[in-house]
């Protein structure tokens, strides 16, 4: 690990503008209490970014195109769900999508990498952790567009009113879905700060049997460990 901080601390940008002139290459994992996913870079350039629900897309994107067939994007996935299997989905996809108009396929992985750009400026919250991998993953099919024009696009489009395709659970929110207390309006009016419920953290509310069963299955959860969460967190 070269790199880790608090994405509320150092925005994501500002980490990819960082890495960008740094010139580095490796693969930034980020996380928040809502997705994951790891940002492949080559030399200061963005390869992929790999998450989730935008990997699902890029490969609706790919069928849409006529770059694959449904049938060859769940071959994809499967295949990527091996335990032995060590390749993101995305770089799958991209190699069985190859052959075919390399220009239309580089563009059609622009539009793709600056939606998600995009994406990821409405992350406030969160870590990232910037690791060199003993072997780099290799994408058939990488962005034309380095990070400056990609953050310059997002901007753009946020600019005039464009809005994410999934929208961030805001701040004030994260620490109450987690909650196993009922409260009002009022009290986290008075009580809830951007990094801490002051109500709930009060010697009455602690001693709350539902809030004590609340903590207890949440300590349970974190001793089983979650595979899905970064050991950095």
């Amino acid at each position: 690990m070269i790199l880790w901080g608090s994405i509320r601390e150092f925005p994501l940008f500002s980490v990819l503008q960082f890495v960008s002139g740094q010139r580095h290459s490796g693969i930034l994992e980020i996380q928040d209490f809502e997705e994951h996913g790891c940002i492949y870079l080559s030399r200061g350039r963005i390869e992929a970014i790999t998450m989730p629900l935008s990997d699902e897309a890029l490969g609706a994107r790919l069928v849409a195109a006529g770059f694959l067939t449904a049938k060859q994007v769940k071959q994809c996935w499967m295949e990527s769900s091996q335990e032995d299997n060590e390749h993101p989905v995305v770089a799958s996809l991209l190699a069985m999508a190859e052959g075919g108009d390399t220009e239309a396929l580089v563009e059609a992985v622009n539009r793709h990498t600056a939606d998600q750009v995009m994406q990821l400026m409405y992350w406030s919250t969160g870590t990232f952790r910037l690791s060199v991998p003993s072997h780099p993953v290799r994408f058939p099919v990488v962005p034309s567009l380095d990070i400056e024009n990609l953050l310059l696009e997002a901007y753009r489009r946020v600019d005039e009113g464009e809005r994410p395709a999934r929208e961030k659970v805001p701040i004030e929110e994260e620490l109450c879905v987690t909650c196993t207390l009922e409260c009002s309006a009022e009290i986290k009016r008075r009580y809830l700060k951007p990094d801490v419920c002051l109500w709930r953290n009060m010697p009455s509310i602690l001693k709350d049997p539902l809030f004590s069963h609340g903590r207890k299955v949440k300590r349970i959860i974190l001793e089983e460990g979650d595979e899905g969460d970064l050991d950095f967190l």
